[in-house]
């Protein structure tokens, strides 16, 4: 195996892991294959990681030889909920203490209901009265027709 430490070699073994399962744009492939035509390390490095998914996608399945348990974490499912509860009880704690407080900074109670927004076309002499301040210093010039070419 190679050691791999240029950003670029980082990014193309990245690109190699994708390539393997399936998931590599063509960009990123003729990328990729530009990258192991120019660096010899990078180029060893992929074949050998696609010689070794060859290997495993084509080996044959085999059977456990004794039955297989996935022990059950020790840790009680009382904590966990009692930290739960601890944690709601608190969020709620805040969450009022924040209405109380914002309820004391005096806004108006009786504030109106929002409205719909206004639906407004504008035209063409709306559109001179929004000009930019430095459309107002400099007028449009008149354009001016250019030499004729050709003798036309």
């Amino acid at each position: 195996m190679t050691t791999i430490s240029d950003r670029g070699c980082s990014r193309a073994l990245a690109w190699a892991s994708l390539e393997l399962d399936g998931e590599l744009s063509q960009l990123e492939s003729v990328l990729l294959e530009r990258h192991l035509e120019r660096c010899a390390g990078c180029a060893l490095h992929v074949t050998e990681m696609r010689e070794l998914a060859t290997t495993l996608r084509t080996a044959a399945l085999e059977a456990p030889s004794a039955p297989v348990f996935v022990a059950r974490s020790r840790r009680s499912r009382s904590g966990t909920l009692a930290a739960k509860v601890a944690i709601a009880a608190a969020l709620a704690l805040a969450a009022g203490g924040l209405g109380v407080f914002a309820g004391s900074l005096g806004g108006d109670p009786a504030a109106p209901e929002p409205q719909e927004p206004e639906l407004v076309f504008l035209t063409p002499d709306d559109r001179r009265d929004m000009r930019t301040p430095r459309e107002l210093e400099d007028p449009p010039r008149p354009v001016r027709p250019g030499p004729r070419l050709g003798g036309v």
